[in-house]
This record gives structure tokens, sequence and C-alpha cells, in this order.
């Protein structure tokens, strides 16, 4: 570790959430500057600041200074104060009103601002508003200056500052220096691990039974974040004796006063089940609880209640459908149709060419025809599109079914305003984890059929749970399986490996030929990943273009199973980039360069802009001054402020995991065996059936061997099958 000090002279990059941030700093004797980068809330040109770091080599930008930990002092004489204040870091405060400031108090100025602010309305143009505006902004740059101080002080990184003074505001380091376990509970995550540090690094004794309830909240939060819906008692508490030295006593008494207030639930599970020979008591956190004992009541309940009856022959109904759709259905289409004409609550799983969408399309055709309310919906915005096309009908993101509000996290829909609807068919089922389905439940008419329909052998939801799975192994709702493949689909390699695939069996693929555009699904050989990441490149920017005709950084979509590495994603689109989308200037941010006419991910759901986890567009226009951008999804332009580029990435290639919902007309996928702990056969299973034309594996066929020999993912903890079964017995 090595310190440099000096004056801070421009930031380049600020982002307002994290507070990553990218500065020019002039330092020794010389006034040399530098580039900074690291984690610095509060900062502003005019400061003295000492930084302790490294040194690093950017791949794009080249020798920057990396710190770990800062030190702002505030800046003293007279030009330091007019940088400092002129910067546009204090809202109000502009070049002008910075240099009335500097005129009116000189170099006491920040001392007023500090602690005589009203003496702001002595200046001409500053009324009582505008220096109580002025006096707020500025307090609140102070107290997250203390606060970044403070972590620094005891090893947390200040990244967290800014969070920190938006959940406390002027009570922040009270809280802090004098309570700090409050944070584990209203940080979840993260502000157990800031607190547990404070605790370590000061003199401050934490109330045994404080730390424990927060080590057993924090544990609990950290299952959910695996997609657990509990964690049994006993193995919480060994965790919380080796990891915290939190004695068995200590910890059984924490549990009970977090039961007592309801901050925890529990539930007795008798032995002999799947998961557990022995009785054992489980831990959840309220909203999980909630969750899953709603699935269950709500799904029994519609079991036990009659769906109205058809007012048309089914039968002459499906043939003229038949006959209007240019199909056929086949005896296993037949009967899934019947079954779920007939069911309060269903399930239709099959993988690729069985016949879904077109089950899906009659399904809701039979209904509506016979009178029924039909409602679409699937989990995010490429699925929901997918089913609009498919059934020419109206489909919606579940959220924006249940009219979600992200400011509040609440829903429009709810048992006492449901949706309006007697038939609700969800497409892409296994990615909806349990606490959107619980939502979805309870804003569904108790007297609507339920139409669950999606491929369970795909990876399980991000969130916790695996509530299709669930639901199919309770053996308590009609599942019908659609294994046939049908003849067109049958002609597919993609479809044909795909059911190899998911039934265990090596797959079939080809050595990919550049002079030949017929093959479907191919392997290119590659020992490591730097020839995949060369391979890649050059199949994505001029083989496949040249022999298929697809367009680069369009019709191409890698998707890798890991982040880090030469053929992880970071490393894979800087090159794809570089290669694809040259020598143009754009606008940098912490992790990228964005350009115009980049391939860039959107990375969390934004209901107000309407553009979901994993949406693909095309940056088609920027404002270098402003920062902002703007991104077209299908034809929709979507504009991001400089502050707002955190929720993009380079799309160029993504994760296996953010690929779930979307098709593409070609892969690529990178198999090493490098990548050994995320070889999974559900995985490769996933990417393979993303792929509408072709799919490229580069890599290893050991690679692959492994993915298909590992079908046994971590089983997520959950009682919701038991309880279906036990509710329905």
């Amino acid at each position: 570790m090595m310190e440099l000090k000096g004056l801070l002279q421009k930031i380049t990059f600020h982002n307002k959430d994290t507070h990553y941030t990218v500065a020019r700093m002039e330092t020794g004797a010389n006034r040399a500057q530098v580039t900074i980068v690291g984690h610095l809330p509060g900062a502003a040109p005019g400061q003295t600041i000492s930084v302790r770091g490294q040194w690093v080599t950017h791949p794009r930008y080249g020798e920057q200074f990396s710190f770990e930990h800062a030190q702002i002092t505030r800046p003293s004489g007279i030009n330091g104060i007019r940088q400092y204040l002129g910067s546009g870091m204090i809202k109000g405060i502009g070049p002008a009103l910075a240099e009335s400031i500097i005129a009116a108090f000189g170099t006491d100025a920040l001392n007023i601002l500090d602690n005589q602010p009203r003496r702001l309305e002595e200046i001409a143009g500053i009324g009582q508003t505008r220096a109580a505006a002025i006096s707020r902004q500025w307090q609140r740059h102070r107290i997250i200056s203390d606060i970044m101080e403070f972590l620094q002080q005891h090893g947390v990184q200040p990244v967290h500052a800014g969070t920190i003074y938006k959940q406390y505001g002027t009570e922040a380091m009270e809280v802090l220096t004098q309570r700090p376990f409050e944070l584990a509970e209203d940080m979840p995550g993260t502000g157990f691990a800031i607190a547990d540090a404070i605790s370590r690094n000061t003199d401050l004794e934490p109330d045994p039974g404080v730390r424990a309830s927060a080590c057993i909240e924090h544990l609990l939060y950290q299952a959910a974040a695996a997609g657990h819906m509990f964690f049994p008692e006993d193995s919480l508490l060994e965790r919380l004796e080796k990891a915290f030295e939190i004695d068995l006593s200590t910890a059984g008494r924490a549990a009970d006063q977090l039961l007592q207030t309801g901050k925890i639930n529990t539930e007795e599970t008798p032995g002999g089940s799947d998961l557990f020979e022995e009785s054992v008591r489980h831990l959840y956190l309220p909203f999980l609880y909630r969750a899953e004992t709603g699935i269950a009541g709500k799904l029994c309940a519609m079991m036990t209640v009659c769906s109205e009856p058809l007012h048309q022959d089914t039968a002459s109904l499906i043939k003229h459908l038949e006959n209007r759709f240019a199909v056929r259905l086949s005896s296993e289409q037949l009967a899934a149709l019947e079954s779920v004409l007939q069911a309060s609550v269903s399930v239709v799983t099959g993988g690729p060419g069985t016949g879904k969408t077109t089950l899906v399309q009659c399904m809701a055709a039979v209904f509506q025809e016979s009178g029924c309310r039909v409602c679409l919906a699937a989990p995010t915005g490429r699925a929901a599109r997918r089913l609009t096309e498919v059934t020419g009908k109206d489909a919606h993101t579940i959220h924006k079914l249940l009219g979600y509000h992200f400011e509040t996290g609440c829903f429009d829909k709810s048992a006492d305003n449901p949706i309006d609807t007697d038939v609700l068919i969800i497409d892409e089922a296994s990615m909806i984890d349990a606490e959107l389905m619980y939502h979805l439940l309870c804003a569904t008419p108790i007297r609507a059929r339920l139409i669950l329909v999606g491929d369970v052998f795909q990876l399980p939801p991000v969130g916790p749970g695996n509530v299709l799975a669930d639901i199919m192994e309770s053996e308590q709702i009609p599942v019908q399986f659609l294994t046939e493949i049908f003849r067109q689909a049958a002609q597919s390699a993609i479809v044909r490996n795909a059911h190899l695939i998911r039934n265990g069996m090596a797959p079939e693929p080809e050595i990919f030929d550049s002079s030949t555009n017929m093959q479907e699904f191919c392997i290119v050989e590659a020992q490591t990943p730097e020839e995949a990441l060369e391979i890649i490149v050059r199949l994505s920017t001029r083989t496949l273009p040249e022999s298929y005709g697809l367009v680069p950084g369009k019709d191409i979509q890698v998707l890798s199973p890991v982040h880090k590495g030469a053929a992880g994603t970071i490393s894979l689109n800087r090159s794809l980039q570089k290669t694809i989308n040259p020598g143009k200037k754009g606008i940098d941010t912490a992790e990228h360069q964005f350009c115009l006419n980049d391939r860039v991910m959107h990375l969390k759901n934004n209901y107000s802009k309407e553009v979901f986890n994993g949406d693909i567009g095309t940056i088609t226009g920027m404002d270098p001054i402003d920062g902002s951008l703007r991104v077209d999804y299908d034809g929709r332009q979507v504009t991001y402020d400089a502050d707002e580029l955190d929720e993009l990435t380079l799309g160029y290639a993504i994760t296996v995991h953010k690929s779930q919902g979307s098709e593409y007309p070609a892969v690529i996928l990178p198999m090493l065996t490098r990548h050994y702990v995320m070889l999974q056969r559900n995985l490769l299973y996933t990417a393979i059936t993303r792929a509408r034309r072709l799919v490229i594996m580069v890599g290893s066929p050991k690679a692959i061997s492994i993915a298909l020999k590992n079908d046994n993912p971590a089983r997520r903890l959950s009682n919701l099958a038991n309880r279906l079964k036990y509710s329905r017995a």
C-alpha cells in the first residue's frame, strides 16, 4: 500500500449511489496530475486529500492509482475554498454564488456555513428560503463526509456512507457510534457486516443478545440470497458458533426473542421427509414465511372451488381453432387442453419443440371464444412481448399486471382489488420466485382458472424459492407433460440436442465448418480461456457475419457461465466492443465507456422506464455534455441520465442467467474446464435453448461432459411441496 497526498483538481466521474469516483489529483512538489479511482463520497475539487492504495493499469485508460482509504481535509485558502464551493457539489451554490460568499466572508466562509448559515441572508439575492435550502445541502455533505471518515477508521469501505445517510439522516453518526447493530436490521445484507466491523474495531461492547439476533437475521438474508426459503435452526446455530463465536445458549435465546417480537417465523418439520431425516425447526424471514404459506393456502383454496363451465361445445371449438390457426394438435396437446379446460389450477411443461407455444395460443383462443376474460402475463418484458407475438393478444409483465410501484414497493392489485379476469395464463413460470408468486396469487380471483406454463428444467428463479418445481413435486395439481417433439422441430439440431442434454445424454455437435451455413449445433475446440476469447471474437465479428449473414452486435449473443477470467463476460465485452464498435468517443463510467451503437443490457427492473433486468438494446444517442444516453429497445427509445448509467452494462456478452426468457438468432457459449464450479446440466440446457438458428460451443468436450454429469445443483430449501401435500391430504 502506498500513500499519495495532494489537491483534488477535477471529478471525472462520480456514481451518486455507490460513490465510485474517478478524479484528477495534483500531487508532489512538481504538482503532477494523476488519476485516482475508488469510493469517495462528498468529495469536491479544492479539497486536500490523502489516499492509500496501489498503482494499477487500466486496459483502456492506462495508469491509475486505485485507493482503498481516503482522508479529506477541507480547504483553508481562498483559491481552494473558491474551487470547493464553486464545484457544484452543494446544490444551490454555483461559481457565481461561491464568489459572492467569499466576497462576504473570505476565509471564514466554511465556518459560516457550518455554524451560522442564516448569515447567508446578508448576501444580495439570498432570502430566508434559499439560505435554508443551502444549509440543508451543506449539512448533508458534512454528515456524509463524517460518516465516510468514521467508516474508514474502522475498516469499512466508505462506499456505504451515502446509503447510511439516506437511512438515518442527521442521526447517522449517533447510530454508528452508539447503536451500530440497528444497521443490521435496517439495511439487510451490508448492514450487519458494517455493524460487526465497527463493534470489533471500537471499545463499544455490544449486548451479546443484540449481536446474536443481528447475526441470525444476517444469515437468513444470506440464505434467501442463495434461493432458500428457510434455514434449519440446528445448522444456523452451528454456523453462529463457528463463524461468529456465539455460544449455543445465547444464540438460542436470541432466536426465541426474535420469534416473540415477530422478526422471524419458525415451524417444526417432522422427520422422514426428502430433506430431513429427523424433526427440525426451520427459521424463516417473515416475508418468505408469508409467501410460502400464502402460496400453498391460495392454491389449495382455488383447487377446492369449481370454475365456471364453458358455455360452448369444446370439441367443436377446438376443431374450429385448428382450422383457424392451420395446426393439428397432437394427442398430448389435446389431452393437455382438455385437462386445462376442466381444472381450476394446472401446469403445462415441456422442452423446446414440444408445442407449448401453439398450445398457449389455442388455450387463450378457446377461453376467449367461450366468453371468458383472458389475461396473459410473463415474468419479464421480453417474455411478455413474445407471448403477445404468438397469441396476437396483449400480454403484460407480472409486475405491470399487478400495478407495481417502484418507489413504494407496493402493488395496486391485491385480494381487495383483484385482477379482472376469468382465466390467467402465465408463461415462463419457472422464472417466478416465491414472493412474486405470492403477490400474483393474492390478486388472482378465487374462481379464476390459473394456468402455469414453463420448462421446469431451466435454471431456477433469481429470487428465493423454486415455485414451479415445488408445485410439480407436490403432485397435488394437474401437470401436463409435453414430450413429443414435432416433426418440424425435430429437424432442428438445437432441439434434438437440447432434449439429449435434458435427458442426460451426450449431445452430438458437429465440428464447425466456416465454409457452410447449414450447421446448427457445433463445437470449436479451445483449451484455454485466452484461446476461447480469441475464437469467440473472430466468430462474432468475421466468421458468422460472412458465413451466415448475421449482424455483429445484433444477431449474435455470447453467453458465458462466469463474469471473470478471459472467457468471462467482462473480458469478452471489452474485446467485442473494441472489435465491433471501435474508435468512437463515448461516455465514461466506472466500468465501461459507452459509445454510439454499442449493444447494452439493462441490469435491474425499472418500472418507471418499463425496462427490465436483462433487456438488450442499442445506444442510439448521447450527450457528452450532460452525460445522458438514449437506448433503443425494440423500437422504443429510453433515455438514461448520467446518474442512471449504473443500470446499464455492455451486452455483447452476458451470463446464462441473464438470458432467461430471451431468444437470439445465434448463441456462442464458452465451455471450459476452468468454469468447473458453474458447469451444470441445467445451465447448458438453458443456454442452448436460447438460440433459434445456431449454437456454437467454444471449449472442450470434457467441459461439456462435466456439465452433463452435474445434474445435482444445490437443492433449494423450501417446504412448499410438503405444504401442498399436507393441505390437500
